[in-house]
């Protein structure tokens, strides 16, 4: 039997079928490449989008907080609406007896409370600052971003903070 024999077996791969698998894979390849750097670059964006939603609703949080504790230093108890806070104006320092903080739980000053953040007016905090207020001057009002993130601080959220400065102050008024 010579050379040009037929021999029997696997079909054996034509010429181009190893170039067009190469191709394929090659494309494949560069298609989740893409993807996968797509996916990350669009993550980075809505993690950075979060983290400035959070800043403004901290800050927002903080002023409301902040000008919510001024009221109650100057009238001795807490607002029932957001008509007496909405116009205050922000000392550097609380006045009244609320300017002195037993065991800092709450803020005394305008830095302390605004925790490096940058204060907003009043009534641009009231339009993302959600309040409950209590029905007599004698409770807190409770503090929400209507579901927006919030950022976090040393023991808890910044909502569970400014809420907790609430809860100090309404103890000390009612002793």
């Amino acid at each position: 039997m010579g050379r040009d024999a037929d021999v029997s077996g696997p079909r054996t791969q034509e010429e181009g079928d190893g170039v067009r698998g190469r191709i394929f894979l090659l494309i494949f390849i560069g298609i989740f490449g893409v993807s996968v750097i797509a996916t990350y670059l669009y993550g980075r964006k809505v993690v950075n989008s979060v983290k400035e939603q959070a800043r403004t609703s901290d800050a927002a949080l903080r002023t409301t907080g902040y000008a919510i504790l001024v009221a109650v230093s100057e009238d001795g108890a807490f607002p029932l609406g957001t008509d007496r806070i909405s116009e205050i104006t922000l000392p550097e320092v609380l006045p009244g007896p609320l300017g002195v903080s037993e065991g800092g739980t709450w803020p005394v000053d305008l830095d302390a409370a605004m925790a490096d953040l940058e204060p907003m007016s009043v009534p641009e905090a009231l339009e993302l600052v959600l309040i409950s207020w209590g029905p007599e001057g004698d409770l807190p009002p409770v503090l929400s971003v209507g579901g927006r993130p919030s950022g976090l601080t040393d023991g808890g959220t910044t909502l569970d903070f400014v809420n907790g400065w609430f809860r100090a102050v309404a103890a000390r008024l009612s002793d």
